[in-house]
């Protein structure tokens, strides 16, 4: 199993993450490896697998960081935002328990937030690459893919949009169904593809940045993927 950080567990025990769960619902002659990576985009992916032995089982769980825009801009740390990383404009995934700290957090948001339309309306707040660049990047983890695994599965997260403005909204959406898009070809009984339903995205299963999964929604994903494995 290859996945980026919304197949992890934010409260640093990794065995309440669903791929764990998954692992540890299997017959223990099965060799269930888990790999995630950080900020995993299909690019990164193609790197990871690169590396990675032949497996009756390949399955993937990318996570929608392609889809949010990033500042062009690199002008250091400035405003207490971090223009050289590519996280900079990210939500904090837990509210402090500290009222003057969450105070100061969302006066910081806010102030994020400004700059993201200053910058989107000057050209420098755009997504990292471009959408018709996805189908040729999926297509190469495929291809790559099918190479090293006689059965592939695909989750595609998804994540909540609640807490975003509408240019990332926006960007977001549309970068999802093209993925979604792409990845119709490839349906088969030898590759799935899993995307989340509607009633799924709820804030619990949700951290407050509404990207990484909580302690629930890495259940009910695990339930999700399971029940994949058993029509499969």
């Amino acid at each position: 199993m290859l996945g980026g950080s919304a197949a992890t567990s934010f409260n640093d025990d990794k065995q309440k993450s669903w791929p764990y769960l998954l692992k540890s619902s299997l017959p223990s002659h099965i060799d269930f490896r888990v790999e995630t990576r950080g900020g995993l985009t299909f690019v990164r992916a193609i790197t990871e697998l690169a590396d990675f032995p032949n497996e009756d089982l390949l399955v993937f769980h990318f996570g929608t960081s392609i889809g949010w825009p990033v500042s062009v801009v690199r002008l250091g740390h400035k405003m207490g935002i971090d223009f050289a990383s590519e996280f900079s404009f990210h939500q904090p995934a837990y509210a402090s328990h500290n009222r003057l700290r969450r105070m100061k957090r969302t006066l910081k948001m806010r102030c994020r937030n400004t700059v993201k339309y200053a910058l989107y309306f000057a050209g420098l707040y755009k997504s990292r690459i471009s959408r018709r660049e996805i189908e040729d990047q999926i297509d190469a983890v495929v291809h790559l893919a099918k190479h090293q695994s006689k059965r592939i599965m695909w989750i595609q997260h998804q994540a909540l949009q609640s807490r975003r403005i509408f240019l990332e909204r926006r960007s977001y959406e549309r970068f999802y169904k093209e993925i979604e898009r792409c990845l119709q070809k490839y349906r088969s009984p030898d590759f799935t593809v899993i995307t989340l339903p509607d009633s799924f995205l709820t804030q619990e299963n949700y951290l407050l940045d509404c990207v990484h999964l909580s302690e629930e929604g890495h259940r009910k994903m695990f339930e999700i993927v399971k029940e994949a494995f058993k029509n499969g």
